[in-house]
């Protein structure tokens, strides 16, 4: 279920994800947050972002193209070909630092987040140097298990919308996980995030107020 986030749940999430490695921001304002996020990244550095409703809402996405940094989201749109395309995908991966959303996090600590290639959780997971994660109040959850359901029946289903796939759970917003197959099928690649063992590589920039999917 969904939480209303306050200061002893502010607390309690910081404090939880510091004991799992990974640093959490607060900021209250969209505004405050994309100064909190360029304010990490040095200029020249090597950028990549996942697709994200909340870093195009907060006005990251416009400044990572600034050309202050090297932005290899927009190298790898250029390329038309389909293999090299995939191949500087592969490389990108690389980044000194990665970017992106987050499906859901729970109150206990976990962080949640489900892809259809792949490229954004692999960039979590293990590929970026440096990862920053940012998030609206409305990705918090009670539990683990609201985590997966909240990236699997809110988040999956307004990408799929967005990106215009038609699997069943756009119709009734309930997940048919065992009747939903490409090309149609969104959720791809599911990651759960329960530590992280690199010191300082990994900080969520959580929002006071809802932002994207």
């Amino acid at each position: 279920m969904p939480l209303i986030a306050d200061q002893t749940l502010l607390t309690q999430l910081t404090a939880e994800l510091g004991k799992r490695g990974i640093r959490m921001l607060f900021a209250e304002t969209k505004e405050r947050a994309r100064e909190t996020i360029l304010g990490m990244i040095p200029d020249g550095a090597t950028v990549m972002a996942g697709s994200s409703r909340t870093l195009d809402e907060i006005g990251v996405t416009g400044e990572l193209r600034s050309g202050r940094y090297r932005y290899l989201r927009d190298d790898v749109r250029a390329i038309d070909d389909p293999e090299r395309r995939r191949e500087k995908r592969r490389q990108s991966l690389l980044a000194d630092y990665f970017l992106g959303g987050v499906n859901a996090i729970a109150a206990t600590g976990e962080i949640v987040n489900i892809d259809s290639s792949g490229n954004r959780v692999a960039g979590y997971a293990f590929g970026g140097k440096r990862v920053i994660m940012v998030a609206g109040l409305n990705k918090i959850v009670s539990t683990l298990a609201d985590a997966l359901e909240r990236s699997r029946v809110v988040a999956a289903v307004q990408e799929a919308r967005r990106v215009g796939r038609t699997p069943p759970c756009t119709d009734d917003g309930v997940c048919h996980n065992y009747e939903c197959y490409p090309p149609e099928r969104q959720c791809g690649k599911l990651l759960i995030i329960e530590k992280e063992i690199v010191p300082d590589r990994m900080t969520v920039v959580l929002v006071g107020q809802p932002m994207g999917f």
